[in-house]
């Protein structure tokens, strides 16, 4: 049996696009013109607000109060093909946005027919974004601050962006504490899309953890072997990034401004050297799988699904051996495009 034609409601285009033009404003033009108050704005920005307005206005046109999710593409294209990148852009800006107020409101409730209710919004941005012609169509890039202002009013400009006081996991003294990290993900989420640079997302977890505090107890492991692995975890990455502690056996890693290739590397070092270590009473060594995920600027996924991405990176790797990494071939970060790019003797 077919799958059901999913319908998108028009209103949910055009709150997308109103809510589009003041966070643009915001984040860009506010802040220029506080620097130049008679500076004419770029042509580039110019089309970027007159193109918006103009999808908004064709959509509001439109008969009825919906459409097939496969025909919206078609329907702008009749008015201009060539606003379907700002228009892709703005979904997955929005997409983001939504799902984000929709994941502090879900936490509030166990009632499963209310998250129901607050998910349907993101439900169908989703089936928009997973609509063949939308995947397709290239995103356009939106002006940037750092194309018109140096890097010390940019980071004037976003005062509200704080990394707060660092704080150790209070077992062990040695790794950030689990609170700090989705707080750190989305502080360097802004400065590294301020930069266009991307950022390195990583699960890390112990192979066959289970099995050591099975064979010499969770005192010795706790005494003899974690913090000699977490001193390696959070050697390695000092300097570059942070280490986070998530459990006696899982961290999380966020490395600012790694390319793939570099994030890679890196990862993979530390996977080396933490199968090289040895343990006072312990003959076993420590093999770790890694899930990693390369965040680039303007990902619509929220810091939570990042998480996740990067959880369900770590579990194909286990799945597909253990002792390696395992990432995403594409920025979409979709479970279809998971491969293991490192592994023992390679």
């Amino acid at each position: 049996m077919a799958a059901p034609e999913q319908v998108l409601d028009k209103t949910l285009l055009e709150n997308a696009l109103r809510w589009f033009q003041p966070e643009f404003r915001g984040k860009l033009l506010n802040p220029i013109e506080s620097q130049f108050p008679n500076y004419r704005l770029p042509r580039d920005i110019q089309a970027v607000l007159a193109t918006t307005e103009a999808i908004l206005t064709d959509i509001q046109a439109w008969d009825g109060s919906s459409m097939p999710t496969a025909q919206v593409g078609e329907r702008l294209t009749k008015g201009d093909p060539s606003r379907l990148p700002l228009f892709k852009q703005i979904i997955l800006l929005y997409r983001r946005s939504r799902a984000a107020y929709t994941e502090s409101k879900t936490e509030k409730t166990f009632h499963l027919e209310l998250t129901d209710t607050l998910e349907q919004e993101v439900k169908a941005l989703d089936a928009l974004v997973n609509a063949e012609w939308f995947e397709r169509v290239e995103t356009r890039r939106l002006p940037r601050l750092k194309d018109f202002l140096p890097v010390q009013l940019i980071e004037a400009a976003a005062v509200h962006q704080v990394l707060l006081p660092r704080q150790y996991d209070q077992k062990f003294l040695i790794l950030q504490a689990p609170n700090l990290f989705l707080p750190d993900l989305a502080y360097f989420r802004t400065k590294c899309e301020d930069r266009e640079s991307p950022l390195a997302v990583a699960f890390l977890d112990i192979d066959r953890f289970k099995q050591f505090n099975t064979t010499y107890t969770e005192t010795k492991v706790d005494r003899n072997l974690l913090p000699r692995f977490l001193q390696t975890v959070e050697a390695h990455v000092y300097h570059h990034g942070y280490a986070y502690q998530e459990g006696g056996d899982e961290v999380m890693i966020l490395i600012p401004s790694l390319s793939r290739r570099l994030a890679i590397d890196f990862l993979d070092e530390l996977r080396r050297n933490l199968a090289a270590l040895e343990y006072q009473d312990i003959k076993e060594k420590t093999t770790v799988s890694l899930g990693l995920c390369i965040v680039e600027a303007d990902c619509s996924l929220t810091d939570r699904e990042l998480r996740d991405r990067a959880s369900l990176a770590k579990k194909f790797a286990k799945d597909h051996g253990r002792n390696c990494i395992a990432t995403y071939k594409g920025p979409r970060l979709i479970q279809l495009e998971l491969e293991v790019v490192r592994q023992q003797g390679s």
